[in-house]
Formats: C-alpha cells, sequence, structure tokens
C-alpha cells in the first residue's frame, strides 16, 4: 500500500497516455509506471542526452518504429 503525500495533474499529449498505458502492467499506477521508468532509463536530463533535440512526438515515433522493427537506425 502507498501513501501519497500529494499529486499533481499533468497534461500530456493522448499519443504519450497511449504509449505509457501500453507500458503499464496489471494493476500497476500510472505513478508506479513512471517511477519504474525512470529508475530504467535514468533522469529525463540522460534521456534528452541520449535522443537530442528532437521534439517527443518525434522520439515516441521512433521509439514505437523501433519497437514494431520498423527501422531502427538511430541518428
Amino acid at each position: 500500500m502507498h501513501m501519497y503525500m500529494s499529486s499533481k495533474n499533468v497534461a500530456i499529449q493522448r499519443t504519450v497516455y497511449d504509449a505509457l498505458a501500453r507500458e503499464k502492467r496489471s494493476g500497476e499506477s500510472f505513478t508506479e509506471l513512471l517511477a519504474r521508468l525512470l529508475a530504467q532509463k535514468g533522469t529525463a536530463d540522460e534521456v534528452r542526452g541520449a535522443w537530442g533535440n528532437r521534439g517527443l512526438s518525434e522520439n515516441l515515433r521512433r521509439l514505437t518504429q523501433i519497437r514494431l522493427g520498423k527501422g531502427g537506425k538511430h541518428r
């Protein structure tokens, strides 16, 4: 059982929400999902550095293509 001291609302694009929902495990909250992903992937600065200055939509599109095996060529 988790006790949350406070909460924040965050506005995200529908495509980002859909991508997060696909990553979410059964019974896992979005807070738990984000904490897990951040722990696995490093800090936002590390991730941003790995992907360069491309926009979030472009990075999500590329990640989806890579996961589906439709072109994993990194620039």
